[in-house]
């Protein structure tokens, strides 16, 4: 499985299909596995990279705390590393997003364009709250007691109520996981301390803000507030969906996206 040196870490990544470039940037809980069901179908048009962050999957977690900037270096070198140069489509999600933020902040000719899945520009105090909880469970009692909180607030209780066995399955893959706790830990500083709000006029590319109605970790609220400060970006909310939609609404968020990129 390839790596990439990137500064001092490396860089697990996958590369699928030809074409315009896409880099999927994947959240704080995951790895580049969870873009898995979009991979199989954007490969068929586009240039796929999916990668795990440092401080996950079968990358490099150096310890001491991450930011989202480091992040988003991190996502240009890789780029660098496989080639890419044509700016790319950049889709984050959740933490994720806010690493997008910081590209096209950072890098604005590598971006083609922006698509900012359950995310923020700056965690509102509830969502704050949450993710500081769930860091001192994961700090506590590990990956597996954490999953239990996770799952609430990833999936909204209708769903969950309705789908025991996928969620079953849910948070037994995030139980199931090697990655060490200070690469989760460090991960969530990012989360905690990213703060691009300010600066979000600043963005030129094409932005797409996709959002749960019942999402409580990242809300509804956040991602309008991205939506405002982001000349011209557009907003979809799934009204019935939380955190993670692009799995609750898979069919329409997906034909959402390719219908973005495809425009762009």
């Amino acid at each position: 499985m390839p790596k990439a040196r990137v500064g001092d870490v490396e860089l697990y990544y996958e590369e699928h299909g030809r074409g315009v470039p896409v880099v999927l940037i994947h959240g704080l809980a995951g790895d580049c596995g969870a873009w898995k069901a979009q991979v199989e179908v954007m490969k068929k048009e586009f240039r796929v990279l999916a990668f795990d962050n440092r401080g996950a999957g079968r990358s490099s977690a150096p310890d001491y705390p991450y930011t989202s900037r480091r992040f988003a270096d991190d996502t240009v070198g890789l780029m660098d590393a496989v080639g890419i140069r044509e700016p790319a489509h950049v889709i984050g999600r959740s933490m994720g997003g806010a690493i997008a933020q910081e590209i096209a902040l950072g890098y604005p000719d590598r971006v083609r364009s922006m698509i900012i899945t359950a995310s923020f520009g700056k965690l509102d105090r509830y969502g704050h709250q949450i993710l500081h909880n769930i860091n001192e469970v994961v700090k506590a009692q590990g990956y597996a007691a954490a999953a239990k909180h996770q799952s609430l607030f990833f999936f909204p209780p209708a769903y969950f109520n309705a789908n025991q066995a996928q969620l079953d399955a849910f948070e037994a893959g995030l139980a199931n996981t090697d990655r060490p706790i200070r690469g989760y830990v460090h991960s969530t500083h990012a989360c905690l301390t990213h703060d691009a709000l300010d600066q979000l006029h600043q963005v030129g590319c094409p932005t797409l803000v996709m959002a749960g109605g019942q999402d409580v970790l990242c809300s509804t609220e956040a991602s309008r507030e991205i939506a405002r400060r982001i000349p011209g970006c557009e907003l979809k909310v799934y009204g019935e969906a939380s955190h993670f939609f692009l799995i609750q609404c898979y069919e329409e968020s997906l034909r959402d996206i390719l219908e973005f990129l495809r425009k762009h």
